[in-house]
């Protein structure tokens, strides 16, 4: 790590650094800003502002960096002081300076360094403003820009804070004043004798639009709408020159996201000396924008309001009770017949009554003026015209100190609702006497329960005449249970509410039948509130209770199943593990005396013993069949036991065939010869099933291949779709034509072979691609040899 000299003015440096007193102090939002801006504008984890003095480097802001200071000697800032701009390090790992740092050797690595030097108005460099990465990288030249225009913003704020700290004492001073300006909810400006600004508080930087810095001197008109710039500057320099106060309200345009133009109103006093002369200006600025929107929505609203009263037909009123004086809306009055904005007095206005309907709007009206009571009436009315009509006539009370100063209304014509409730008491009467028609199951009883109508679809349904029904007790007509459950709830029920839903009651039909029905009744009652009648429907609900019942049967019948079946699964899985169980038991002997075969046959290999040495060849060949027809049996039980399921995972490709060859006999692994045809060396599978499969096709080639001649395994992939591929070739003289319609299903034999495990070879094949979501398939087959393909699907 090469450490950097110390920079030619590290005195005068130091000095400044001492006199910013900035070092160790608490976060500061603007710094912290800035910091934030540059990890973002550059796209790195880190960014840090960092101080530099005679030891170390202390962080005044700091984004994704734990550590609130480092050693001077082991930082890359060191080096940026001495630069003139920006210093970038693309990747440490490759540049001599820094490839042992322990920054670089540290887990994560720091990769990528780029750094500004923040210069202050002497000259001098406190400190860096830089950002870094753990992977290489480069900026892009707006990112160098634009981290170096950020510097910059950071040595000016550090000088600001540098002067701030050297005017504490005015600023107490002024603090009175800076105390209502800071509060005072409206913005705040002042100016020296010549009207150039000199002081903004936040509100009228809000309302402005414009920072502190930018509105100084003659700035601030810089937000002035071009139509009002020349008016408002000609009108405050003549005030200024006069030394009047100013006033005036007009159009201002924010920048940025300022919401575009604003409406503000200004008010500014003169400050004058003891001498009369002027020391400047204390002005007020209010964004009126909202207001005058309000006031303008306000007269918009009122005019709608009176397009929605003509379009709806509602008018207003309202009386001033001192007064008695009266104003109607205008449609109001368009209501009566008369001109709008035509002022009646009170009587005028109850004289439009019928003469009928005055005494209860009269009544109404004084009891509203001595007691605040609101009303709502439906009368008759005679317009100015002549016409004769219904209006709806309401009005309430406002209070003041509770003592009732105004009665205010809302009137509306109301005609042809009048003639429509009428027309339907007219209704309501002629379908009292059609209801007995209507194809509903309707009945109505007197208070005492006597039936005393019953539609025709109710006679119908159960059976009955009408004469059979008419005067008698309804109980009459339900089981004993129902008849009491009506006596002693739902009647009392009905009669207490004026109403009562889905009741259910069975119903005895002629026939003796029974019918269950759901019963909703309406009460009806005399003018003095004692019951008179009920009107009922019922409805029928016979058929679905049959079916629920139906449906109850059917899900006990699937639950049932459903255990028949978790049972018939323990079964399986229950078989499964016999299964596992069996294959120990069987292929231990097996696999032991092959095992003591191949150790006899070893031993007779230097001896010369030919004769015995081919016997035991011969057994160990017998006893490898042995063994691949328990495989073959047991793979089968396996499969047909365990109902599809298979476990993939990501296999090893030349695992898979490393262990499949390994399967075959000894001395038949030299004529495997296998191709690569892709790169890929991993496949998602189910390793067991898949090895048993491709050891069958290895197996049959091997079988059936002439003398010693090679059998070929070709490994294929592709990427549409994702497959993998596993061809098997041999130069036997083919399959038989009647063998092939079979050759893949349970029992199919070739006749040259030996394989007399009861053909379950192909068949497992089958089944194990099956499982995988793949195929088995026959290619070709011929005098010149047979080729067998294996598609895996790699699609999850």
């Amino acid at each position: 790590m090469v450490t950097p000299p110390l920079p030619p003015d590290e005195d005068r440096r130091l000095a400044r650094l001492a006199a910013l007193s900035v070092m160790d102090t608490e976060p500061e939002p603007l710094f912290d800003h800035l910091t934030a801006l540059a990890a973002q504008i550059c796209g790195t984890p880190v960014a840090l502002l960092g101080l530099l003095d005679e030891r170390r480097q202390w962080f005044k802001a700091a984004v994704g960096f734990g550590r609130s200071e480092t050693p001077r000697a082991q930082t890359f800032c060191a080096h940026t002081l001495l630069a003139d701009g920006l210093f970038e390090v693309r990747d440490a790992r490759l540049d001599a300076r820094f490839v042992d740092h322990p920054d670089v050797l540290a887990r994560p690595a720091l990769r990528f360094y780029a750094g500004v030097p923040i210069r202050l108005d002497d000259g001098s460099h406190p400190g860096t403003l830089c950002v870094v990465d753990f992977q290489p990288r480069e900026l892009t030249e707006a990112q160098r820009e634009a981290l170096t225009r950020l510097a910059d913003a950071a040595a000016e704020a550090l000088m600001m804070r540098e002067r701030a700290l050297r005017g504490a004492d005015l600023e107490a001073a002024e603090q009175p004043f800076q105390v209502l300006a800071e509060t005072a909810p409206l913005g705040i400006f002042r100016t020296d004798a010549a009207g150039d600004f000199i002081f903004t508080n936040a509100n009228w930087q809000r309302i402005c639009g414009l920072p502190a810095r930018a509105a100084l001197g003659e700035g601030w008109a810089a937000t002035l709408t071009t139509e009002d710039s020349t008016s408002v500057l000609a009108h405050w320099r003549r005030c200024v020159a006069q030394r009047q106060a100013f006033e005036m309200r007009y159009r201002l345009r924010r920048g940025g996201n300022g919401h575009g133009v604003r409406q503000v109103w200004t008010r500014a006093r003169p400050l004058l000396a003891p001498d009369g002369g002027l020391r400047g200006y204390v002005g007020i600025t209010e964004d009126v924008t909202d207001r005058i929107t309000a006031e303008r929505e306000l007269r918009d609203s009122k005019a709608l309001l009176d397009r929605t009263g003509r379009v709806a037909g509602i008018g207003g009123w309202s009386l001033d009770l001192q007064t008695e004086e009266l104003v109607w809306s205008d449609q109001t009055c368009r209501i009566h017949d008369l001109e709008a904005g035509h002022r009646p007095t009170l009587q005028e206005a109850i004289g439009y009554y019928k003469p009928e309907a005055r005494a209860a709007i009269e009544a109404a009206v004084l009891r509203g003026m001595q007691h605040g009571e609101p009303w709502s009436l439906e009368l008759p009315l005679v317009t100015a015209k002549g016409r004769e009509i219904w209006v709806l006539s309401q009005g309430q009370v406002d209070w003041q100190d509770g003592v009732p100063v105004r009665l205010v209304g809302a009137f509306q014509d109301v005609t042809e609702h009048h003639r429509a409730a009428v027309e339907l008491e007219h209704n309501r009467q002629r379908l009292r006497a059609l209801y007995e028609s209507t194809p509903a199951l309707m009945h109505s009883v007197d208070a005492a329960g006597r039936v005393l109508s019953v539609s025709d679809r109710w006679l119908e349904r159960l059976g009955y005449k009408r004469q059979q029904v008419i005067g008698r007790a309804m109980d009459d007509f339900m089981t004993p249970e129902s008849s009491q459950q009506v006596r002693e709830v739902y009647r009392p029920a009905m009669w207490r509410d004026g109403h009562v839903g889905d009741c259910p009651v069975q119903l005895i039909c002629a026939d003796g039948r029974l019918r269950d029905v759901l019963v909703s009744a309406v009460a009806e009652y005399t003018a003095d509130g004692r019951p008179l009648r009920a009107l009922a429907l019922v409805d029928d609900i016979t058929e679905d209770l049959q079916r629920r019942a139906e449906l109850a049967h059917e899900q006990r019948m699937r639950r049932q199943t459903e255990r028949h079946v978790q049972e018939l699964d323990q079964l399986l899985h229950e078989r499964s593990e016999m299964l596992d169980v069996l294959a120990h038991e069987v292929r231990q002997p097996l696999n032991n005396a092959s095992a003591a075969l191949q150790g006899a046959a070893a031993s007779l290999a230097g001896r010369g013993e030919r004769q015995a040495q081919e016997r035991l060849n011969r057994a160990q060949a017998v006893l490898g069949q042995v063994l691949a027809g328990v495989d073959n049996t047991l793979a089968a039980a396996s499969l047909l036991a365990g109902g599809g399921r298979i476990a993939r995972e990501d296999t090893d490709i030349d695992t898979l065939i490393a262990v499949t060859i390994a399967d075959l006999p000894r001395e038949q692994r030299d004529r495997i010869v296998v191709h690569r045809h892709t790169a890929t060396r991993t496949a998602l599978m189910d390793m067991s099933l898949l090895r048993l499969a491709l050891r069958n096709l290895l197996s049959n080639a091997l079988k059936y291949a002439r003398g010693v001649s090679p059998v070929t395994l070709h490994v294929i992939d592709f990427d549409e779709p994702a497959v993998l591929q596993f061809e098997v070739a041999d130069a036997g003289p083919g399959i038989p034509r009647e063998l092939l319609p079979r050759l893949f299903t349970r029992g199919a034999r070739g006749s040259g072979g030996t394989e007399s495990a009861h053909g379950l070879g192909l068949y497992i094949v089958r089944r194990v691609m099956d499982m995988h979501g793949g195929t088995a398939e026959l290619l070709r087959t011929g005098p010149l040899g047979t080729v067998m393909r294996l598609t895996l699907p790699q699609a999850d």
